[in-house]
């Protein structure tokens, strides 16, 4: 090979590994340590079906183009026995975006008895070559009551999620997944103390963020009623601020029974004056039990215009 050919690769070489560099630095506007800028997040699903790679790859597009800005966190559920990541995490990471992984539980008992290690390494190991920060928020919402995993199970429950959370923390390890980011989230009492999530937390030293879940159902249902935003998470805000970083994990406004427009500027207003441990807001962007998406009015979706250009990055 040529001198001249031999510079010419070299000169190759160095412009793509530049092209790599400037696309990692660039990935590298979201600060998953909680200690910077607030992130936005979103579930988006807005008309809960799914039709492959290609359809959710086109509403989290769709969503940004509504919304004014790309997000910084996009969320997924997954069952228990499903396999992760795919190639929508992999579309996330290309995009800058962190993926946010809801693992659902299962019986916490088959956990604890190892049954399931097997899958649990299996996914570790799949994280692990993933070779992008992700976050995972396993057995969400454990204080409720929905769930298999959750408070009203058996009396023992807390102990049980604590040591199975544990248990699968230290399989992540074990396969060296420090890409992993530990989301632990409760959901929000309701003033219930049967609901009180500080039994179930498994330490500090598992866990790297804390979520909340709670959304403002209005009078969608029977039984409740409209809540601002301070009223759904300043209880639990009081109990874990400064503890990790603070990440509202899922929210959303209903239509009925109040103004949601007006609740998402509230929202845009409270976070910085009476929240500002709060590093993330994840928004549940789906038409579900009721109307819970940005853009369900044309003032929803202005509202929620003017909370993402707040969050944007300059």
């Amino acid at each position: 090979m040529s001198l001249r050919r031999l510079t010419l690769v070299a000169l190759a070489s160095l412009c793509a590994i530049g092209l790599v560099v400037d696309a990692a630095a660039a990935c590298e506007r979201v600060d998953v340590t909680g200690t910077s800028r607030q992130l936005l997040g979103a579930y988006v699903n807005p008309d809960e079906t799914w039709n492959g790679l290609a359809d959710d790859e086109r509403k989290v597009s769709t969503f940004e183009s509504e919304i004014g800005r790309a997000l910084d966190i996009d969320m997924h559920y997954y069952r228990w026995d499903d396999a992760f990541p795919t190639a929508l995490e992999e579309w996330d990471a290309a995009g800058c975006r962190v993926p946010m992984i809801s693992w659902a539980g299962t019986d916490l008992d088959s956990i604890l008895s190892g049954r399931y290690d097997s899958l649990i390494r299996a996914r570790a190991r799949a994280v692990q070559r993933f070779n992008h920060k992700i976050f995972l928020r396993w057995g969400y919402e454990m204080n409720g009551d929905w769930w298999d995993w959750t408070a009203t199970r058996s009396p023992d429950a807390a102990t049980k999620f604590v040591s199975a959370w544990r248990r699968i923390n230290r399989i992540f390890r074990s396969a060296r997944a420090s890409n992993t980011i530990w989301v632990w989230a409760p959901n929000e009492t309701g003033g219930d103390p049967l609901k009180d999530p500080r039994p179930y937390y498994p330490g500090d030293d598992v866990v790297d963020w804390i979520g909340i879940d709670g959304y403002n159902w209005g009078s969608s249902m029977s039984a409740s009623s409209w809540r601002s935003f301070g009223t759904i998470f300043g209880p639990l805000y009081g109990v874990f601020a400064g503890r990790k970083p603070l990440m509202i994990s899922e929210t959303a406004s209903s239509e009925h029974g109040g103004d949601k427009a007006a609740w998402i500027d509230d929202l845009a207003q409270a976070l910085p004056h009476q929240f500002p441990a709060v590093r993330a807001v994840v928004w549940f962007h789906a038409n579900k039990e009721t109307d819970w998406r940005v853009n369900s009015t044309p003032a929803a979706l202005a509202a929620f215009r003017r909370f993402a250009s707040t969050t944007k990055q300059p």
